[in-house]
């Protein structure tokens, strides 16, 4: 069985913090941000795949294990 979460149509746990999550740096282009947040990652979004190294940084976060 997958450790992703089930996609839950994009939403958003956190929409007050959503300009630091990690769709929205990458959109942006801030990379050097990007490689600091996802160095040891212990979390995944349920939305995109992306794994972060906090939960604050994903949309949608639950655990990730390597």
């Amino acid at each position: 069985m997958s450790d992703r979460l089930i996609n839950i149509d994009n939403l958003c746990t956190n929409p007050d913090n959503h300009a630091m999550h990690l769709c929205e740096l990458t959109t942006a282009g801030k990379t050097a941000v990007i490689e600091k947040m996802t160095k040891n990652p212990t979390f995944i979004c349920g939305n995109c795949g992306k794994k972060a190294n906090t939960e604050g940084a994903l949309c949608a976060p639950g655990p990730f294990h390597d």
